[in-house]
């Protein structure tokens, strides 16, 4: 993924307001959230960041466990929810190695553009904790920068927290087909100066 440390640089110089996923909730996850399409129960918030997402579960009812690889982002993230009045976990931990979770499983996983910043290299690793701590019937909920309206030349794009992998539907069923069945997907421009860009989001079931 990001390394830590670009990761770590990121959330320290940046304002926490300023950071774009601040309080920004995308409307497909508010969509899920407000028709109840998440079920209920305990989620997995993979690469939480400052927590936005994480405290939105909670909110609905979640029992929520969050998972970040920056210290930075953790600590905001708990001062947030403090502050939201919500009770959440918060581990800084690289979101490749779940050990920290032992073999819990949880009703739901989230991975809101944390895929498309791991390296190939951890790749499958990833894709394995997702499995194994997703329980069965369980969801999985994922949004990654999209190959749509990119050259098939283009791979991916530098950003400031490292490099940043592009996918399309087939990549997505090659890493979680097996395991997971696609029951809804979206595409959502990227709200930037760059249009080019699109991400797309999958709601999966664990079969």
């Amino acid at each position: 993924m990001g390394s830590k440390a670009a990761l770590e640089k990121f959330y320290s110089e940046i304002p926490l307001e300023r950071i774009p996923w601040y309080n920004e909730q995308d409307e497909f996850f508010k969509e899920l959230l407000d028709v109840n399409k998440l079920g209920e129960g305990s989620a997995l918030d993979l690469g939480c960041g400052v927590g936005t997402k994480s405290i939105a579960l909670a909110k609905k009812g979640f029992i929520v466990t969050g998972i970040d690889i920056s210290p930075t982002a953790v600590r905001y993230a708990r001062e947030r929810a403090e502050k939201a009045n919500v009770h959440i976990k918060f581990i800084a931990a690289d979101a490749t190695d779940l050990a920290c979770l032992g073999d819990e499983e949880f009703d739901l996983i989230l991975d809101w553009t944390t895929l498309h910043v791991i390296a190939r290299s951890r790749r499958r690793r990833y894709v394995r904790g997702i499995i194994k701590h997703c329980k069965r019937g369980g969801l999985l909920l994922l949004r990654c920068f999209s190959k749509y309206r990119i050259s098939k030349l283009e791979l991916g794009f530098i950003a400031p927290t490292g490099l940043v992998y592009l996918f399309s539907r087939e990549d997505i069923e090659n890493l979680f087909g097996k395991h997971f069945k696609i029951l809804l997907t979206n595409r959502s421009e990227r709200k930037s100066k760059d249009p080019e860009r699109w991400f797309d989001e999958y709601l999966m079931e664990r079969k």
